[in-house]
């Protein structure tokens, strides 16, 4: 048993040590380091990845090591086969460290008395204002701490204590909405990592007006889906009674988010890095900050390091993550060097000229493969570095704000997303329920839309 044990805590501590290596590898990175460091970050994910595998769901890990296989075989067939490799592998390096600074930012806001009081406020709404203000504040918080924040907005969202029942799945699909609304331009996000690593030309200033725009086109469409699923209907009304000082506690919170969201701008102007590696330089030690300063009097320094190696704890359960963005990255990289080139043509002869159909080519792609059970990050990685804005003639904006709203609108709808797992769980309700029950058609009128509107645009730029 006590062998079992010390082999468990040695297994933990390699995990805790091999996120560490791939956070302080991907600054290098950023920071101009060699291209030979994808030796070091293959070697610590799978470090983290053997030292866990156990603990990893049987499903993702045959789908991703079937993903890794594609890759090797695939491999001998690209025109670069080393940069393709090492492309993969910065990606999925560049995710976990992202995740890595993020879920310690997101047990700081766990820890503020302040969430509990605005998952309060928000239950206590009545009706139609009730999902409007979890859709809201599921934006915000998504936005700021990705899916961390998500599953924070989800406890608020239902709490174990409320009954399973429409009342608790609508706030639950509110939350979903919202997150999905902040996946076309939050920096925390994922996706966004990936695809201004793809676009070189682009930085995430340039890419946020436009995602804003398009994230808040899919508010008013949530708020009709949900008063025309309720008409004629009566909500339940809340039991729960607002606290008062909601302002008192939700402005500091916002301020500190956006403040943090300013300093990574600033930070990153001023070191010439991407947003995504300033998050990642910044995260820990901000995360160190705030927990000092929740600290108790007489004991911040020491409670706040406390706390901070007990989130360091965390870190092993994102072993998961570390196979399937090993597997989805180098698999959508590798395939995208590998595939045809006459194919590559010949779509980028049917949509060219036509924006319309080029943008709708982009969506439908990723949402649908999404359907089919296939990662967006391998199909993201595989569209921005295969079919080009070039093959099909679209600015790069555009194109990747085609990517990031089938991306989003994926993690909505289909079932084999964590957004819907999670959600389903805490609903209480059946996982197509929450996915295709209730998104589809929430999908489909904010794809038409993104469509129209991207299309406009496009036109207008011409």
């Amino acid at each position: 048993m006590q062998k079992e044990r010390a082999s468990s805590a040695s297994a933990r501590l390699a995990a805790i040590a091999s996120v560490i290596v791939i956070i302080a590898v991907t600054l290098w990175r950023a920071f101009g380091g060699p291209s030979s460091l994808f030796v070091v970050l293959i070697a610590a994910i799978a470090v983290l990845v053997i030292s866990q595998f156990r603990n990893i769901p049987a499903n993702l890990r045959n789908t991703s090591l079937i993903l890794l296989l594609v890759s090797v075989v695939l491999l001998p067939l690209t025109r670069a086969p080393l940069a393709a490799l090492q492309r993969g592998v910065f990606i999925s390096g560049l995710l976990l460290g992202l995740m890595g600074s993020v879920t310690l930012l997101a047990r700081c806001a766990l820890r503020s008395p302040a969430v509990d009081q605005i998952g309060q406020t928000l239950r206590a709404q009545r009706a139609g204002r009730r999902y409007a203000a979890f859709t809201g504040a599921g934006q915000v918080f998504s936005a700021m701490l990705g899916m961390a924040g998500a599953n924070i907005m989800l406890i608020m969202a239902a709490p174990a204590a409320e009954p399973t029942g429409e009342r608790k799945t609508a706030a639950v699909v509110a939350v979903t909405r919202g997150f999905t609304a902040a996946s076309y331009w939050s920096p925390m996000f994922g996706n966004m990592a990936i695809l201004l690593a793809l676009y070189p030309s682009l930085r995430w200033v340039e890419v946020f007006p436009l995602g804003v725009l398009l994230a808040q086109c899919t508010v008013p469409v949530g708020i009709a889906l949900n008063r025309w699923r309720f008409r004629g209907k009566t909500e339940p009304a809340g039991t729960e009674q607002a606290p008062p000082g909601f302002a008192r506690a939700a402005i500091p919170l916002l301020a500190a988010m956006l403040g943090f969201l300013g300093l990574v701008l600033v930070t990153g102007s001023a070191a010439g890095i991407s947003t995504t590696a300033t998050i990642v330089l910044l995260g820990p030690g901000t995360a160190l900050l705030i927990n000092i300063a929740m600290a108790e009097r007489g004991r911040r320094i020491p409670d706040g390091l406390r706390r901070l190696g007990d989130d360091l704890r965390l870190y092993p359960n994102l072993a998961s993550e570390a196979l399937l963005f090993l597997g989805a990255g180098c698999a959508g990289s590798i395939m995208g060097d590998a595939f045809p080139a006459a194919w590559v043509q010949w779509i980028g002869e049917s949509v060219r000229g036509t924006p319309l159909l080029a943008i709708a080519f982009l969506m439908s792609a990723i949402i649908g493969a999404a359907l089919a059970g296939v990662h967006p990050v391998l199909t993201a990685v595989f569209l921005a570095s295969t079919i080009t804005p070039q093959v099909l003639d679209l600015p790069p904006i555009l194109h990747i704000l085609a990517i990031l709203n089938g991306w989003g609108l994926s993690a909505s709808l289909t079932p084999y997303s964590v957004l819907s797992l999670t959600a389903s769980r805490y609903a209480g309700t059946g996982l197509y329920q929450i996915s295709l029950g209730r998104n589809a058609l929430f999908a489909l009128v904010n794809a038409v839309l993104g469509c129209a509107l991207l299309t406009t645009v496009a036109i207008v730029m011409r």
